[in-house]
């Protein structure tokens, strides 16, 4: 096949789903060469449920280089052995759900012939007591792993032992069953020694090891992890360890937080969404200590407002979603707009905001990156929809949904009464959407609709609850007809 041909193919298969890429390779063997690579499977997972043997001998006769693998509720036996170490080298990502080493054939039989899977980079384990089958996981950066009450810190301590070069850890300790007590952390070198024996207490103590060891960890998730403040700062304190983003526990007390982040300045990314009193005071006094955050996540909280000015102060900031936080004033927009420093956004979330037309005219005017942006439930103008359509050329992900004010002469550019700023222009300017929520809006009618929504790229539209529509099938035609990549169109009408 010529090289130009093959690269063709393989651009268009790209944009296939998993599973009609596989299909796609049945067609031909030339197909089938070409969808063999690991730009094209890397995101296809095979996955063997329960008794697992058979499927094992069936996937001995396939020949394509799959690297994403699942075993969920299975017994880890020898063919399931058998079958890793023959594929192990092409390992990439790993998962095991609810699966077990069967008994007697974990460190008596497996002994010198622990797997060894050099090219493995992604293992989640959830609720499977399945460590001794590794040698050595050199090359692993991230681990998942949720352990349920009956388990232990041997599953985290044997890992421990094969893993060198971390960058992303997650870990969930779920409720136990039977009205047991959520499990405690210790802060003890001889409680865990002891507890290692025993298979019976997950403490902090393995957690803290585990980083001390990979202290190329930078992303970390304790989000469903119960922490005292002393454990928490005791891991900040780590000589070495540089984290860039970190999700607390959901019940630490948030005081000790600031603190953390002073330890961890090289924290660039932060979920701050807990409902605790004194939420608005840490978050202003994080954003002082960190003045190179670049994310921040603080979605839902009653308690924020005041620090809404701070946040705005962030100079290096390209992702905020303070989405749903009812309390900040829209006189404290207002200030914090007026004093903004925050100028290369590109994902802004803004949903059920009590900001003004006004101040979200200027926010925006000075983001002009932006991809993604929520201003739903806003009274958004058509003055300041046109001004999104003629600056915020980026925009790929556009959510105005319940913006009750805007109507058919912001989509269309079509109005009469207009700044030098601001220039009449149509929706259908933001080139690069992909994605264009509408929902709620009683103003506009199906001829702005038909004239404004024209994109090349948009595979997802909704017009839901649009009272102003007339949604006949000749209206959904047409739009489709201009929007040729359209796959999502939800047009269902108020009951």
């Amino acid at each position: 096949m010529p090289y130009i041909q093959f690269q063709i193919l393989t651009h268009i298969f790209r944009f296939l789903t998993s599973g009609d890429r596989l299909k796609a390779s049945q067609v031909c063997k030339k197909w089938l060469q070409i969808i063999d690579c690991p730009e094209l499977l890397c995101d296809v997972k095979i996955q063997f449920l329960e008794e697992g043997d058979e499927a094992f001998k069936l996937f001995s006769r396939m020949t394509r280089r799959f690297q994403c693998f699942s075993f969920c509720k299975i017994v880890i036996g020898n063919s399931a052995i058998q079958f890793l170490r023959k594929y192990s080298n092409q390992l990439v990502t790993l998962s095991f759900i609810g699966c077990s080493v069967r008994d007697g054939e974990s460190q008596s039989e497996f002994g010198g012939k622990k797997l060894c899977c050099d090219n493995l980079t992604t293992l989640h384990v959830l609720n499977s007591d399945i460590p001794s089958l590794f040698a050595s996981l050199p090359n692993v950066t991230e681990l998942k792993l949720r352990l349920f009450f009956f388990q232990s810190d041997y599953v985290l301590s044997e890992l421990t032992k094969c893993l060198f070069k971390l960058e992303r850890l997650l870990l969930y300790n779920c409720l136990t069953f039977e009205g047991r007590r959520r499990r405690k952390f210790y802060i003890d070198e001889e409680a865990l020694e002891q507890n290692v024996k025993l298979e019976k207490v997950f403490t902090f103590s393995s957690v803290k090891l585990l980083m001390e060891k990979n202290k190329t960890l930078t992303d970390v998730d304790f989000t469903f992890l119960s922490f005292s403040e002393q454990a928490l700062l005791s891991i900040s304190e780590i000589e070495g360890l540089k984290l860039r983003s970190m999700l607390f526990p959901r019940k630490l007390l948030s005081s000790c937080i600031p603190k953390f982040c002073e330890m961890q300045s090289s924290l660039i990314c932060l979920d701050l969404s807990f409902s605790l009193p004194d939420t608005d005071v840490i978050v202003s006094a994080v954003c002082k200590c960190l003045p190179n955050l670049q994310e921040l996540i603080i979605k839902k909280n009653p308690t924020i407002d005041r620090c809404i000015t701070e946040v705005f102060q962030l100079q290096n900031l390209v992702k905020l979603d303070i989405s749903d936080n009812i309390n900040i004033s829209e006189c404290n927009y207002l200030e914090a707009v007026a004093n903004l420093k925050t100028f290369k956004l590109k994902h802004l979330n803004l949903h059920f905001a009590k900001i003004s037309d006004d101040s979200l005219f200027n926010l925006l005017k000075c983001n002009r990156n932006i991809r993604y942006l929520d201003a739903s439930g806003i009274r958004v103008s058509d003055k300041t929809l046109n001004m999104i359509c003629q600056n915020l050329t980026l925009l790929k992900f556009l959510i105005l949904a319940s913006c009750a004010t805007i109507s058919d002469s912001g989509l269309t550019g079509e109005f009469e009464h207009y700044s030098d700023s601001v220039t009449p222009t149509p929706l259908s300017n933001l080139k690069y959407l992909k994605v264009l929520y509408l929902s709620s809006n009683s103003l506009i009618t199906n001829r702005g609709c038909i004239k404004a929504i024209r994109f090349r790229k948009l595979t997802d539209l909704s017009l839901i609850e649009c009272r102003g529509l007339n949604l006949n099938g000749d209206f959904e035609i047409e739009l489709k007809k201009q929007n040729p990549c359209l796959q999502n169109f939800e047009v269902i009408k108020e009951m």
